[in-house]
């Protein structure tokens, strides 16, 4: 039975799909017995055949949940949230299938939920000090910086950053946290954050490293600012209600 999910929602990534499952299964051994759930949100590529072409040669358990229809990052996330419930994981993981975040940090993301302590990791480029060195734009090391500061003095919580990719669950957290809930969007990752700092639930958060370069996404910055601001908006209309934590 696998013990660790790492989850990676995918839109058209046949060309990059293969190299991060390649980085990934380099550091197995660094890991416990591992299920991959791939979470194809309706490419229209060969997403799903280049992942298992490249998982069958490298070895991994890859199991493929596909959306007909494009749903959406939060939707895709929710997806495999729900399945690494299912199979009973001690952690799930989030990894992007462009390698943005790196595969190599996977143990260090993974590690705090392993040995109990805590119910969630969340990563920060910010924290790592490395960021502009590492080329995430001005603008956007900025922008991320000052919405972080903003969503802070808003919610009464102190994170380093709500804007990071790369999240690591138990399932105690994902038991407490109404996930379904939550956006379909790009802040998904964000509403966690805040539902986890609300719940009062055990935060790690540990410094990543990001890559900016050729083949990795980016967010179109008015429709991700107006998510943030709806989130603002919705909490400070209490519009978000949050599931007492199950006794441990």
């Amino acid at each position: 039975m696998p013990q660790l999910a790492v989850i990676i929602p995918a839109f058209n990534s046949e060309a990059v799909l293969p190299v991060t499952l390649a980085r990934l299964a380099a550091v197995r051994s660094s890991l416990p017995e591992t299920a991959v759930l791939l979470v194809d949100d309706g490419s229209a590529d060969g997403t799903s055949a280049a992942a298992g072409r490249a998982a069958e040669k490298l070895g991994l358990d890859l199991r493929v949940l596909r959306h007909e229809k494009n749903r959406g990052y939060g939707a895709a996330q929710k997806t495999g949230l729900k399945a690494a419930l299912e199979l009973g994981c001690r952690a799930a993981v989030l990894l992007h299938s462009d390698g943005q975040y790196a595969p190599e940090e996977l143990p260090a993301m993974v590690r705090p939920l392993l040995d109990g302590s805590a119910e969630m990791c969340a990563g920060s480029r910010l924290l790592s000090g490395r960021a502009r060195a590492e080329g995430m734009p001005l603008a956007r090391y900025l922008a991320n910086s000052w919405l972080t500061a903003l969503e802070n003095a808003v919610f009464g919580l102190d994170f380093a950053e709500y804007h990071s990719g790369y999240m690591a669950y138990s399932p105690a957290a994902l038991r407490a946290i109404k996930f379904e809930t939550l956006t379909d969007k790009f802040h998904f990752d964000g509403e966690m954050l805040l539902c986890a700092g609300k719940l009062g639930l055990r935060v790690t958060q540990v410094p990543v490293s990001a890559n900016y370069g050729p083949g990795t996404s980016s967010l179109s910055p008015l429709p991700y600012l107006a998510e943030v601001a709806g989130v603002l908006l919705r909490y400070l209309r209490r519009g978000y209600f949050f599931q007492r934590q199950e006794p441990r």
